[in-house]
């Protein structure tokens, strides 16, 4: 009988410790932090939510959240530094029972030095019958690093001016521990910065879209703990540029206005194809897989190897009329060169990237010549280069033609900075391409000497 009681109990006891590890192993609460980041519309950048982030600079909330198949009982906090050294600990008995909860993660109960790692360790007891009717106690520590500082930008060379619907172009340094991303601003757009030379060194060339009248050209470096510096560049900025109008009477072409409007609307359309093929998802792509400045220098574009008529200049404003009466306007990205079955050359080197028909420009090249540069050449009659080649200077790549909206045989030329249209006679002046080069060598030369 005894014997019996006793493999009674045994079974019995066996049965609960199975079951009360069986409900440890698959009832435990889940921890989790996020670090809540505020939009910066100065940086302009958006609210975000960072899953185990490992920075933090006590000013962004860091949420800690508890969640439960069963009500929650308590939890506890302890911090310690990498000395071993207690900068919070507590208990909170949960009085309400949520399964669920989120709250800001404590700050340390002294002042610490920036760049102190802390260790976080979170425990979560619930009320479930497991550990003999204790609860689960599920446990987890975060490794954070404090960081209070916002990364340091210098200049280490820059152009001195830009043009509206210009480039200007500038090389810095940033300072930080936690280096997390550098990019630049117009204003308007955000620009990827290139690694030059040496870590934690970048070039950029800046855009001033002609779509926009203002300009404010802006090094924005962000840390892991998303500490953020804005450092707005000192530019002349140049706005009384001329850009040509130039106004088209329709009825001396149509003798019916709604056919006018309708085959200048299909025109007009097809000219701005670039946005619709594909051409600025082209070149985003590219700018994510150049990952490095190589060192060389620019030569000034030419693409028919000689001085051309200009047929349309860039910003040309052209204004469409019926008998006096304003029915569209469209303005010109670029520069249509006169030719006569006339070589294209290539006057840097670079990668063809696209190379099809593109809407309203025709049969169009488009060439990826570094630090996001891109020479896109349209209105050609054959194509004399392959997608994917590596051009040379001065490699020949098609002959100029004609597209539906400029019978004349042509090649329209456009510079487009990231997928920002910008002047082309700037980068086809010798005297404006020389100052680059100068401002690249400016800095390759105080990096060497150390003096950046």
């Amino acid at each position: 009988m005894l014997l019996r009681l006793i493999l009674i109990v045994l079974v019995m006891g066996g049965g609960y410790l199975s079951y009360n590890y069986a409900i440890s192993q698959k009832n435990g609460a889940e921890i989790s932090l996020t670090l809540q980041v505020p939009a910066n519309h100065k940086a302009a950048t958006k609210q975000e939510y960072i899953s185990n982030p490992t920075h933090w600079n006590l000013q962004y909330p860091l949420i800690l959240t508890l969640t439960s198949k069963v009500k929650i009982r308590s939890y506890h906090i302890k911090a310690l530094t990498s000395d071993h050294l207690v900068v919070y600990d507590q208990e909170q008995i949960v009085l309400d029972e949520p399964t669920t909860l989120s709250f800001q993660l404590p700050k340390p109960n002294i002042k610490l030095n920036n760049q102190t790692r802390l260790r976080y360790e979170i425990a979560v007891r619930d009320w479930s019958y497991a550990n003999f009717f204790n609860g689960n106690i599920t446990t987890k520590s975060f490794e954070i690093t404090l960081d209070t500082t916002e990364p340091k930008i210098y200049t280490l060379a820059q152009s001195s001016s830009i043009n509206y619907g210009g480039s200007a172009l500038v090389i810095f340094k940033v300072e930080d521990e936690s280096l997390n991303r550098v990019w630049l601003s117009n204003g308007h757009q955000s620009f990827k910065a290139f690694p030059f030379i040496k870590d934690k060194h970048y070039v950029a060339i800046l855009p001033w879209s002609i779509l926009e009248r203002t300009f404010t050209p802006q090094i924005i470096a962000q840390d892991k703990a998303y500490n953020v510096h804005i450092l707005t560049l000192k530019l002349i900025k140049n706005t009384k540029v001329y850009y040509p109008k130039r106004t088209i009477d329709l009825s001396k072409e149509y003798s019916n206005k709604e056919i006018a409007l309708k085959d200048i609307g299909i025109l007009l359309d097809l000219e701005r194809a670039d946005a619709r093929s594909g051409v600025r998802k082209i070149i985003q792509d590219d700018l994510r897989n150049v990952v490095a400045y190589n060192t060389f220098q620019f030569q000034p574009f030419n693409p028919l190897n000689k001085k051309s008529r200009v047929l349309l200049a860039f910003g040309t404003q052209r204004q469409f009329v019926f008998k006096r009466e304003k029915v569209e306007q469209h303005l010109h990205l670029g520069v249509d060169l006169a030719g006569k079955k006339s070589k294209v050359y290539a006057s840097n080197s670079g990668k063809v990237i696209l190379e099809e028909e593109v809407g309203g420009y025709g049969k169009s090249v488009l060439i990826s010549n570094g630090l996001g540069v891109y020479a896109l050449y349209g209105s050609l009659s054959e194509f004399k280069a392959n997608m994917g080649d590596l051009l040379e200077p001065q490699g020949m790549f098609g002959i100029s033609g004609h597209n539906l909206t400029n019978k004349r045989d042509h090649v329209h030329f456009e510079i487009l900075i990231q997928g920002v249209a910008v002047r082309p006679s700037e980068w086809m002046d010798k005297r404006f391409i020389q100052k680059f080069n100068a401002i690249i060598h400016e800095a390759e030369r105080k990096i060497q000497a150390g003096q950046e």
